[in-house]
Protein backbone atom coordinates (compact mmCIF):
# COMPACT_ATOMS: atom_id res chain seq x y z
CA UNK A 1 0.00 0.00 0.00
CA UNK A 2 1.29 3.46 -0.94
CA UNK A 3 0.72 5.82 2.00
CA UNK A 4 1.23 9.52 1.36
CA UNK A 5 1.52 12.18 4.04
CA UNK A 6 0.43 15.61 2.80
CA UNK A 7 1.28 18.60 4.96
CA UNK A 8 -0.75 21.77 4.47
CA UNK A 9 -3.57 19.51 3.31
CA UNK A 10 -6.38 21.87 4.32
CA UNK A 11 -5.03 24.77 2.26
CA UNK A 12 -5.93 26.01 -1.21
CA UNK A 13 -3.61 23.63 -3.04
CA UNK A 14 -3.83 20.80 -0.52
CA UNK A 15 -7.61 20.46 -0.92
CA UNK A 16 -7.21 20.06 -4.68
CA UNK A 17 -4.36 17.55 -4.33
CA UNK A 18 -5.97 15.06 -1.94
CA UNK A 19 -8.56 13.52 -4.32
CA UNK A 20 -5.98 13.34 -7.12
CA UNK A 21 -3.67 11.27 -4.92
CA UNK A 22 -6.56 9.06 -3.81
CA UNK A 23 -7.43 8.42 -7.47
CA UNK A 24 -3.83 7.27 -8.00
CA UNK A 25 -4.27 4.59 -5.35
CA UNK A 26 -2.65 6.29 -2.39
CA UNK A 27 -3.87 5.97 1.17
CA UNK A 28 -3.89 9.66 2.01
CA UNK A 29 -2.97 11.15 5.37
CA UNK A 30 -3.52 14.90 5.53
CA UNK A 31 -2.03 17.24 8.11
CA UNK A 32 -3.81 20.38 9.30
CA UNK A 33 -3.50 22.57 12.37
CA UNK A 34 -6.99 21.63 13.54
CA UNK A 35 -8.87 18.34 13.44
CA UNK A 36 -10.78 17.45 10.25
CA UNK A 37 -13.29 14.61 9.78
CA UNK A 38 -11.68 11.54 8.18
CA UNK A 39 -13.39 9.76 5.29
CA UNK A 40 -12.85 6.52 3.37
CA UNK A 41 -9.29 6.50 2.04
CA UNK A 42 -8.51 9.80 3.72
CA UNK A 43 -7.21 10.24 7.27
CA UNK A 44 -6.60 13.58 8.95
CA UNK A 45 -3.94 14.39 11.52
CA UNK A 46 -3.94 17.59 13.60
CA UNK A 47 -0.48 18.95 14.38
CA UNK A 48 1.65 22.09 14.51
CA UNK A 49 4.56 21.30 12.20
CA UNK A 50 6.59 24.21 13.52
CA UNK A 51 7.12 22.11 16.65
CA UNK A 52 9.36 19.05 16.88
CA UNK A 53 6.58 17.17 18.65
CA UNK A 54 4.19 17.87 15.78
CA UNK A 55 6.60 16.56 13.17
CA UNK A 56 7.36 13.43 15.17
CA UNK A 57 3.63 12.84 15.74
CA UNK A 58 2.54 12.93 12.10
CA UNK A 59 5.34 10.70 10.86
CA UNK A 60 4.78 8.19 13.65
CA UNK A 61 1.01 8.11 13.06
CA UNK A 62 1.15 7.73 9.27
CA UNK A 63 4.42 5.85 8.57
CA UNK A 64 4.34 7.24 5.02
CA UNK A 65 5.94 5.68 1.99
CA UNK A 66 5.56 9.07 0.26
CA UNK A 67 5.62 12.67 1.52
CA UNK A 68 4.36 15.87 -0.10
CA UNK A 69 5.37 18.87 1.98
CA UNK A 70 3.07 21.83 1.22
CA UNK A 71 2.76 23.51 4.62
CA UNK A 72 4.18 27.04 4.88
CA UNK A 73 3.06 30.60 5.61
CA UNK A 74 1.06 31.69 2.55
CA UNK A 75 -1.35 34.46 3.62
CA UNK A 76 -1.51 37.28 1.05
CA UNK A 77 -0.07 40.54 2.27
CA UNK A 78 2.27 38.99 4.83
CA UNK A 79 3.93 35.81 3.56
CA UNK A 80 6.69 37.40 1.50
CA UNK A 81 8.53 39.05 4.39
CA UNK A 82 7.19 37.34 7.52
CA UNK A 83 10.04 36.23 9.85
CA UNK A 84 8.18 32.92 10.32
CA UNK A 85 9.61 31.93 6.93
CA UNK A 86 12.90 31.15 8.69
CA UNK A 87 11.10 28.83 11.10
CA UNK A 88 9.36 27.08 8.23
CA UNK A 89 12.68 26.49 6.48
CA UNK A 90 14.13 24.92 9.64
CA UNK A 91 11.01 22.81 10.23
CA UNK A 92 10.95 21.65 6.59
CA UNK A 93 14.57 20.52 6.70
CA UNK A 94 13.98 18.68 9.98
CA UNK A 95 10.84 17.03 8.53
CA UNK A 96 12.95 15.85 5.59
CA UNK A 97 15.57 14.28 7.88
CA UNK A 98 12.95 12.56 10.02
CA UNK A 99 11.05 11.25 7.00
CA UNK A 100 14.23 9.75 5.57
CA UNK A 101 15.02 8.19 8.95
CA UNK A 102 11.64 6.40 8.98
CA UNK A 103 12.20 5.02 5.47
CA UNK A 104 9.92 7.31 3.49
CA UNK A 105 10.98 6.32 -0.01
CA UNK A 106 9.71 9.27 -2.04
CA UNK A 107 9.77 12.90 -0.88
CA UNK A 108 8.51 15.97 -2.74
CA UNK A 109 8.88 19.44 -1.24
CA UNK A 110 6.82 22.27 -2.66
CA UNK A 111 8.58 25.55 -3.26
CA UNK A 112 7.93 28.74 -5.20
CA UNK A 113 8.83 30.63 -8.34
CA UNK A 114 9.96 33.42 -5.98
CA UNK A 115 13.08 31.34 -5.33
CA UNK A 116 14.36 32.49 -8.72
CA UNK A 117 14.28 36.25 -8.22
CA UNK A 118 14.56 38.64 -11.21
CA UNK A 119 15.04 36.91 -14.57
CA UNK A 120 15.30 38.12 -18.16
CA UNK A 121 13.35 35.19 -19.57
CA UNK A 122 11.72 31.90 -18.66
CA UNK A 123 12.85 30.25 -15.42
CA UNK A 124 14.92 27.14 -16.13
CA UNK A 125 15.60 24.74 -13.24
CA UNK A 126 19.04 23.82 -14.57
CA UNK A 127 20.24 27.11 -16.05
CA UNK A 128 18.62 30.01 -14.18
CA UNK A 129 20.53 31.48 -11.24
CA UNK A 130 18.39 31.82 -8.11
CA UNK A 131 18.56 35.31 -6.60
CA UNK A 132 15.43 35.67 -4.45
CA UNK A 133 14.57 39.18 -3.26
CA UNK A 134 11.99 38.22 -0.61
CA UNK A 135 12.46 36.46 2.71
CA UNK A 136 9.89 33.91 1.54
CA UNK A 137 11.90 33.12 -1.58
CA UNK A 138 15.16 32.95 0.37
CA UNK A 139 13.70 30.59 2.98
CA UNK A 140 12.14 28.36 0.33
CA UNK A 141 15.47 28.22 -1.51
CA UNK A 142 17.35 27.16 1.62
CA UNK A 143 14.86 24.31 2.10
CA UNK A 144 15.11 23.43 -1.61
CA UNK A 145 18.88 23.06 -1.38
CA UNK A 146 18.52 20.60 1.51
CA UNK A 147 15.84 18.54 -0.26
CA UNK A 148 17.79 18.38 -3.51
CA UNK A 149 21.01 17.43 -1.69
CA UNK A 150 19.12 14.57 -0.03
CA UNK A 151 17.97 13.18 -3.38
CA UNK A 152 14.38 14.37 -3.07
CA UNK A 153 12.29 16.29 -5.59
CA UNK A 154 11.39 19.96 -5.21
CA UNK A 155 8.49 21.51 -7.10
CA UNK A 156 8.55 25.26 -7.78
CA UNK A 157 4.97 26.50 -8.06
CA UNK A 158 4.15 29.53 -10.19
CA UNK A 159 0.76 31.34 -9.95
CA UNK A 160 -2.11 29.02 -9.02
CA UNK A 161 -5.72 30.17 -9.24
CA UNK A 162 -9.15 28.62 -8.91
CA UNK A 163 -12.02 27.97 -6.48
CA UNK A 164 -11.23 28.59 -2.80
CA UNK A 165 -8.28 30.82 -3.64
CA UNK A 166 -7.57 33.38 -0.87
CA UNK A 167 -9.85 36.37 -1.41
CA UNK A 168 -7.05 38.96 -1.34
CA UNK A 169 -5.34 37.55 -4.44
CA UNK A 170 -5.74 39.03 -7.92
CA UNK A 171 -8.56 37.05 -9.51
CA UNK A 172 -10.86 36.76 -6.46
CA UNK A 173 -10.32 40.42 -5.62
CA UNK A 174 -11.10 41.40 -9.22
CA UNK A 175 -14.30 39.33 -9.25
CA UNK A 176 -15.51 40.71 -5.93
CA UNK A 177 -14.96 44.32 -7.02
CA UNK A 178 -16.58 43.96 -10.42
CA UNK A 179 -19.56 41.97 -9.10
CA UNK A 180 -20.16 44.80 -6.64
CA UNK A 181 -19.99 47.41 -9.42
CA UNK A 182 -16.79 48.87 -7.97
CA UNK A 183 -13.75 50.16 -9.84
CA UNK A 184 -10.76 47.84 -9.81
CA UNK A 185 -7.46 49.69 -9.66
CA UNK A 186 -4.36 47.88 -10.90
CA UNK A 187 -0.96 48.50 -12.45
CA UNK A 188 -0.25 48.82 -16.18
CA UNK A 189 -0.56 45.03 -16.46
CA UNK A 190 2.27 44.40 -18.92
CA UNK A 191 4.00 42.01 -16.49
CA UNK A 192 4.11 38.41 -17.76
CA UNK A 193 3.13 35.67 -15.33
CA UNK A 194 2.46 31.93 -15.51
CA UNK A 195 -1.05 31.23 -14.20
CA UNK A 196 -1.87 27.58 -13.54
CA UNK A 197 -5.32 26.25 -12.64
CA UNK A 198 -5.22 24.65 -9.21
CA UNK A 199 -6.59 21.27 -10.32
CA UNK A 200 -3.99 21.14 -13.10
CA UNK A 201 -1.32 21.95 -10.54
CA UNK A 202 -2.55 19.11 -8.33
CA UNK A 203 -2.23 16.72 -11.29
CA UNK A 204 1.33 17.95 -11.91
CA UNK A 205 2.33 17.41 -8.28
CA UNK A 206 0.85 13.90 -8.27
CA UNK A 207 2.66 13.04 -11.52
CA UNK A 208 6.00 14.20 -10.11
CA UNK A 209 5.41 12.32 -6.85
CA UNK A 210 4.57 9.14 -8.77
CA UNK A 211 7.77 9.40 -10.84
CA UNK A 212 11.50 9.04 -10.27
CA UNK A 213 12.17 12.71 -11.04
CA UNK A 214 14.54 14.40 -8.58
CA UNK A 215 15.99 17.89 -8.10
CA UNK A 216 13.96 21.00 -8.88
CA UNK A 217 11.05 20.90 -11.31
CA UNK A 218 8.94 23.88 -12.35
CA UNK A 219 5.19 23.54 -11.85
CA UNK A 220 3.32 25.85 -14.18
CA UNK A 221 1.41 25.99 -17.45
CA UNK A 222 4.37 27.00 -19.61
CA UNK A 223 2.15 29.72 -21.16
CA UNK A 224 3.12 33.26 -20.03
CA UNK A 225 0.23 35.72 -19.93
CA UNK A 226 0.21 39.42 -19.26
CA UNK A 227 -1.61 40.49 -16.13
CA UNK A 228 -3.61 42.82 -18.35
CA UNK A 229 -4.86 39.92 -20.49
CA UNK A 230 -5.88 37.94 -17.38
CA UNK A 231 -7.76 40.89 -15.89
CA UNK A 232 -9.48 41.66 -19.20
CA UNK A 233 -10.47 38.02 -19.70
CA UNK A 234 -12.28 37.93 -16.34
CA UNK A 235 -13.71 41.45 -16.70
CA UNK A 236 -15.12 40.63 -20.14
CA UNK A 237 -16.88 37.54 -18.75
CA UNK A 238 -18.57 39.89 -16.27
CA UNK A 239 -19.16 42.60 -18.90
CA UNK A 240 -17.33 45.02 -16.65
CA UNK A 241 -14.10 46.00 -18.40
CA UNK A 242 -15.13 49.65 -18.00
CA UNK A 243 -14.60 49.30 -14.23
CA UNK A 244 -10.94 48.28 -14.58
CA UNK A 245 -8.45 51.15 -14.22
CA UNK A 246 -5.06 50.09 -15.57
CA UNK A 247 -2.15 52.21 -14.39
CA UNK A 248 -4.07 53.49 -11.36
CA UNK A 249 -1.46 52.08 -8.96
CA UNK A 250 2.28 51.56 -9.23
CA UNK A 251 3.73 48.06 -9.15
CA UNK A 252 6.66 47.68 -6.76
CA UNK A 253 9.07 44.94 -5.71
CA UNK A 254 8.28 41.48 -7.03
CA UNK A 255 5.02 42.74 -8.53
CA UNK A 256 6.99 45.02 -10.85
CA UNK A 257 9.21 42.28 -12.30
CA UNK A 258 8.59 42.14 -16.07
CA UNK A 259 8.46 38.34 -16.28
CA UNK A 260 7.94 35.45 -13.86
CA UNK A 261 7.17 32.49 -16.09
CA UNK A 262 8.50 29.02 -16.62
CA UNK A 263 10.08 26.54 -18.93
CA UNK A 264 8.33 23.21 -18.24
CA UNK A 265 10.45 20.77 -20.25
CA UNK A 266 11.37 18.77 -17.11
CA UNK A 267 7.72 18.62 -16.02
CA UNK A 268 6.68 17.30 -19.44
CA UNK A 269 8.92 14.26 -18.88
CA UNK A 270 6.39 12.95 -16.35
CA UNK A 271 3.16 14.86 -17.01
CA UNK A 272 2.91 14.89 -20.80
CA UNK A 273 -0.06 12.48 -20.83
CA UNK A 274 -1.95 14.00 -17.91
CA UNK A 275 -5.17 15.78 -19.01
CA UNK A 276 -5.19 19.47 -18.14
CA UNK A 277 -8.08 21.93 -17.86
CA UNK A 278 -6.13 25.00 -18.94
CA UNK A 279 -6.50 28.71 -18.32
CA UNK A 280 -9.72 29.57 -20.15
CA UNK A 281 -11.78 26.65 -18.80
CA UNK A 282 -10.17 27.05 -15.37
CA UNK A 283 -11.03 30.75 -15.30
CA UNK A 284 -14.62 29.87 -16.17
CA UNK A 285 -14.81 27.37 -13.31
CA UNK A 286 -13.23 29.82 -10.88
CA UNK A 287 -15.63 32.58 -11.92
CA UNK A 288 -18.66 30.31 -11.52
CA UNK A 289 -17.49 29.22 -8.05
CA UNK A 290 -16.93 32.78 -6.89
CA UNK A 291 -20.28 33.94 -8.25
CA UNK A 292 -21.98 31.13 -6.34
CA UNK A 293 -20.04 32.05 -3.20
CA UNK A 294 -20.84 35.74 -3.47
CA UNK A 295 -24.48 34.82 -4.04
CA UNK A 296 -24.48 32.67 -0.91
CA UNK A 297 -24.82 29.37 -2.77
CA UNK A 298 -21.29 27.96 -2.28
Amino acid sequence: MKRVLVTGASGFLGRALLPVLADRGFEVHGVARSAQPSTAGMKWLAADLLTEAGRVQVLSASRPTHLVHLAWEARPGRYRDDPVNRLWAEASIDLLARARACDTSRILGIGSCLEYGPQNGLCDELASECRPTTLYGQAKLSAAEAYIAAGAAWGRVFFPFGPREPEARLIPSLIRHLRAGQNFDCSHGRQLRDFVYVEDLAQMIAAVLDSDLTRAVNLGSGEPRSLRSVVEHVADRLRARHLVRFGAIDATGVDAEPIIATDIRRLREVAAGVPMIGFEAGAGRALAWWIDRLSGRA
